[in-house]
């Protein structure tokens, strides 16, 4: 029986000739397994392959070469922001640790380091093993390796945040904030209808109706590196929508309308939006100016900050909050907040649903003697 050879990491492991290349030299193919009996289960497979006309193009490729082929032919289509997730996990995480072998020679353990080594951040490692996966699938599919060996790396544990409405003190800060016109429209267009990001960014005088009392939703801002992109049409086709103008609402819209001379509700500085730079900085200063607004005097002599983790997409949670204890029905919130489906929404008030119950209340009153 042959003796396999031994690795640091404990897997066996060989070569195996599957042919030539086109200059002649031989085309071998490495293959790993955790026991020896595995190792030759596999030996067998691939020359079973090999005997059935399954063979191999060539060896050798680096996987930044092939990254980067994989990039351009097979995401060249994609949605920008999309482009720019393949493209930051190639070029900043796969390519550095990574790029150098030779795809033949990339072993499950070399990506399960690599996801190791960010494991403080779920969800980048979430990306990088989807991004892998798509690459060494496809090289796969091209014949240039054997196996994908991204498919059963493991993922550290992501803890999601919690969905949550906004608290009394980040209400508070709302209305004390010394926020600036253009920082104070956007935060009411965010609390008052419940919109994404780039909806938000996208919004123009025409889509706001007074008269009608209505908002209209129908483009979006996505981000090309840091060069805003207009796109007709929201998220999805559910994201296309009119939304009532809460009378609260109205004056502050008719201020904000009429002191904006130009088309767009937050034009930048170059561009028709305001840029991802641009709003990356109003963001934050909008929170600092919340945080100094009802920061007390201890909390400023030790730095602490009461508002943390206040983002854009959080006031989507406390719109839709308040569609619920506004006895809204829950198809119609789907519409509202412009969901395909009702999934999101059926767990929001279904949270919220067993938070009214009071269930312990309840049973320590019914549970009794």
């Amino acid at each position: 029986m042959a003796k396999y050879k031994k690795r640091k990491d404990g897997r066996y492991a060989t070569t195996v000739m599957v042919g030539y290349k086109a200059d002649g030299r031989p085309n071998n193919v490495f293959l790993a397994a955790k026991t020896e009996k595995g190792l030759r289960d596999k030996i067998a497979e691939l020359k079973m392959k090999v005997k059935t006309g399954k063979t191999f193009r060539q060896s050798g490729t680096l996987l930044a070469d092939y990254a980067s082929l994989w990039l351009d032919t097979y995401k060249a289509t994609v949605e920008l922001n999309t482009m720019a997730m393949y493209s930051n996990a190639i070029n900043t995480h796969i390519k550095p640790e990574l790029g150098h072998l030779p795809l033949d020679r990339i072993m499950r353990s070399d990506v399960q380091r690599l996801i190791n080594n960010n494991q403080d951040h779920p969800r980048t490692c979430e990306i990088i093993k989807m991004t892998m996966n798509q690459i060494l699938n496809s090289a796969v599919d091209d014949k240039l390796i054997y196996e994908n060996v991204a498919k059963k790396v493991t993922l550290p544990k992501r803890h999601k945040p919690d969905k949550r409405a906004l608290t009394d003190l980040e209400k508070e800060a709302l209305k004390k904030a010394d926020l600036t016109r253009t920082e104070h429209a956007f935060v009411m267009f965010l609390f008052y209808f419940g919109l994404r990001r780039g909806e938000t960014l996208a919004l123009a005088k025409p889509d706001v109706d007074l008269r009608k009392k209505t908002l209209t939703v129908n483009k979006t801002v996505v981000f090309n590196v840091n060069n805003p992109v207009i796109k007709s049409g929201a998220k999805s086709d559910a994201g296309n929508r009119t939304l009532p103008i809460p009378k609260d609402a109205e004056a502050f819209l008719k201020d904000y309308l009429s002191s904006t001379d130009t088309f767009y509700l937050f034009p930048g500085k170059h561009t028709e939006t305001l840029s991802k730079t641009q709003y990356v900085y109003m963001w934050q200063n909008i929170v600092k100016k919340m945080n100094d607004a009802v920061t007390t005097k201890q909390e400023k002599i030790t730095g602490a900050q009461p508002i943390t983790g206040l983002t854009a997409h959080l006031f989507r949670h406390n719109y839709c909050t308040m569609l619920y204890y506004s006895g809204i029905s829950q198809k119609k919130a789907v519409e509202l907040m412009g969901h395909s489906d009702i999934k999101m929404i059926m767990e929001v008030y279904a949270h919220l649903d067993e938070k009214k119950e009071a269930v312990q209340e309840k049973i320590n009153i019914a549970i009794t003697l």
